[in-house]
């Protein structure tokens, strides 16, 4: 609904909207998205890439491209919808989502706290950059935690999440003529890059130390690893989405040691409870072996499961950074190439943004590598 809001009222050219209630405020918006991940996805989707927007989603992660991949298969339903009721969209309108997924917050309005529609436009808020640590602005709604203020309502007139309290930490002051910044959520630079268009900065050695939070996702290899068991891989995966454990497998730097999620250590547990050639009897018995360990019931299925996929996590650790190196060193050789004359202003940006995102899978890949090697019981 806002994206066709803002559709319907947007402005023409260089002109203002003439939406009588938020004309000023709705001309304030971007116009434009070249730089944005999204874009590029989005026009490959439709056949109307350009040679840089095809040459960057090459140099993107797997991971990412998966990512993408979604968020392009919900645009276009989305903008499926959106083309019922203003057939007249063109290419250029196609920003709006954007502008919707760069600048909305979230702000409850159903009944339920996790509805998808609970998200809102928020002048002045929207303007705020975002920080990962020691942000300005930490906006709240009315709860028991936070009462209402002085003033305001704890249930909104259009929602019902209350009015928005904006406060300050009074571990980061605020100097005059400073930048403000909020922090958009405890989101991976993957999400952040496919869902707004940058990553998070570190240094180098960060992610190996423990001091940024860098995440991997493993999905496309171990998808790979239950393809191979065949069969009794497929069997495997369905137990896996019986319980909710199948996808969102992923590593992480912190919090320190370096170490594998939960649900991979689950995924692994099952991916080596069972022989390829495994009669049904013996699935059967290494399902409910898997279920009792995931369910509290015992430590482990066996010291030799254990060993197994122990023995597996490094494996993958070293096709990771071997990949993750490759990457970076050919980005070095020709992508990391100063702008040319018809290359956009952005271009330089967004590569070291891509580096990054191959930086932080090489060394995250080596921190939990170097976890299973000195013996971390994860």
């Amino acid at each position: 609904m806002i994206t066709l809001h803002l559709v319907l009222h947007r402005p023409e050219k260089d002109s203002i909207s003439r939406d009588p209630n938020w004309g000023p405020y709705l001309s304030t918006l971007p116009r434009e998205f070249s730089s944005h991940p999204m874009t590029w996805a989005v026009r490959n989707h439709f056949g109307l890439e350009t040679a840089l927007e095809k040459d960057l989603l090459s140099l993107l992660p797997s991971a990412v491209m998966s990512a993408l991949g979604e968020r392009v298969c919900r645009f276009a339903a989305d903008w499926k919808a959106i083309c019922s009721y203003v057939p007249s969209c063109t290419l250029l309108t196609r920003i709006y989502p954007l502008v919707v997924n760069t600048r909305c917050v979230y702000y409850q309005l159903d009944p339920s706290s996790l509805a998808p529609e609970n998200l809102t436009l928020c002048p002045v808020l929207d303007f705020a950059n975002h920080r990962p640590h020691d942000t300005h602005i930490i906006p709240v709604s009315p709860s028991s935690i936070f009462p209402p203020t002085p003033g305001s309502s704890s249930k909104g007139r259009h929602g019902l999440g209350g009015d928005y309290t904006f406060m300050a930490s009074s571990e980061t002051p605020v100097h005059q003529d400073e930048e403000l910044f909020l922090r958009y959520g405890g989101h991976s630079n993957r999400m952040l890059f496919v869902e707004y268009g940058f990553v998070n900065l570190w240094n180098e050695g960060e992610c190996t130390g423990g001091q940024f939070d860098g995440e991997v996702d493993v999905q496309d290899m171990m998808e790979e690893l239950f393809v191979v068991k065949g069969a009794t891989g497929g069997t495997l995966k369905d137990a896996l989405e019986e319980e909710g454990y199948w996808g969102d497998w992923t590593m992480h730097s912190q919090p320190t040691p370096a170490h594998p999620s939960y649900r991979l250590v689950s995924a692994l547990r099952l991916l080596h409870a069972a022989a390829d050639d495994a009669t049904e009897d013996v699935l059967d018995r290494a399902l409910e072996q898997w279920r009792a360990v995931l369910w509290g019931q015992v430590e482990q299925i066996s010291e030799e499961n254990e060993k197994a996929w122990r023995n597996t996590l490094p494996l993958m650790c070293q096709r990771i950074a071997r990949k993750a190196r490759a990457e970076i060193q050919s980005m070095q050789r020709h992508g990391l190439q100063p702008n040319g004359l018809e290359d956009p202003a952005w271009k330089g940006w967004m590569l070291k943004n891509i580096d990054m995102l191959w930086r932080e899978e090489y060394e995250v890949a080596e921190a939990v590598g170097e976890s299973v090697r000195v013996g971390v019981d994860f």
